[in-house]
């Protein structure tokens, strides 16, 4: 997928996800985006770590940057209590004229995801991506993912990893039976 059409898609899944009531900050779209491309194989060509809020990219960081820049994303300034939310730039429409194909093919997939994760608040998200990141990671019982997330990250309570697991295992579950598309590794049971 080349930078144009990966656009259309992380736009068409920001649009989606503030049609399903997301904020739509960065932190939103990061996620979003890590399990769109990690769970459901959708090519948008972003490496994600495991940083300070969960999965992270730095590429789609400066990738929604220059979205901005050319305006197919913009800022929209809202009411506490997080920070700017991502909405459609100016050229938005343009973008979507000339590569509304990408976006058409993954659009069950966005949909998906926007369903799934539109509604959480960015505590919520950052569990839920970060247990998708460690049972894809690594095969072991629920208890033991929970540990790994409290290790990683010791604001995390254990009762927030387990449900959390809990979580991305049962999201994992759906999206194989939904014929989603490539889960690069199967949850574990417990």
């Amino acid at each position: 997928m080349n930078r144009l059409e990966a656009a259309s898609v992380l736009l068409s899944l920001t649009q989606q996800l503030r049609r399903e009531g997301s904020w739509t900050g960065e932190t939103h779209v990061q996620k979003a985006a890590y399990v769109l491309t990690r769970v459901l194989g959708v090519p948008l060509g972003y490496e994600f770590i495991l940083y300070k809020h969960g999965p992270f990219s730095f590429d789609l960081r400066r990738e929604l940057n220059a979205m901005r820049a050319e305006g197919f994303l913009a800022w929209e300034v809202r009411a506490l209590p997080y920070g700017p939310s991502l909405k459609e730039g100016e050229l938005a429409d343009a973008l979507k004229r000339q590569f509304s194909a990408a976006a058409k093919r993954y659009e069950k997939q966005i949909e998906f995801v926007a369903k799934r994760l539109g509604g959480k608040d960015v505590k919520t998200l950052e569990r839920f991506a970060t247990a998708i990141y460690v049972t894809l990671d690594m095969e072991a019982p629920r208890e033991e993912r929970a540990a790994r997330i409290h290790k990683l990250k010791p604001h995390v309570s254990i009762p927030e990893a387990e449900l959390a697991v809990k979580e991305a295992d049962e999201f994992l579950r759906e999206a194989e039976a939904a014929n989603m598309g490539p889960i690069q590794a199967a949850a574990g049971e417990a």
